[in-house]
């Protein structure tokens, strides 16, 4: 038995499954009525469908999240070494600065 749409309308396809031992019938039987049946699997497929859909919408949550988070650590890494490199630059340049007024002072002296 398979649960299809067709049309927007959900039908129950009957396939026979036949089997190499005689222990088994070649076809399928039910006790119950097919809708009877029908109203059982229903709500369980909808359940499940919805449960699904609970569990993709979460799963792409938490990816996006993840996705979220390793960029903004790419870009904190990225901002650090251009501050590194940015304040090495002034203090060299501060550094660069004070020589050249030690040395102008000791060459005014002479």
């Amino acid at each position: 038995m398979v649960l299809t749409t067709k049309e927007g309308k959900l039908t129950v396809e009957r396939d026979i499954v036949r089997t190499k031992t005689s222990d088994f019938s070649p076809i399928l039987q039910f006790e119950q009525d097919p809708v009877q049946i029908l109203d059982a699997l229903l709500p369980l497929y909808l359940n499940s469908q919805v449960l699904r859909a609970l569990q993709e919408s979460l799963a792409s949550e938490l990816a996006a999240r993840m996705t979220a988070m390793s960029n903004a650590t790419e870009n904190a890494s990225e901002l650090k070494k251009n501050l590194s490199i940015l304040y090495n630059r002034q203090r060299q340049a501060k550094i660069t600065g004070e020589i050249l007024e030690i040395v102008a002072g000791a060459n005014a002296q002479i």
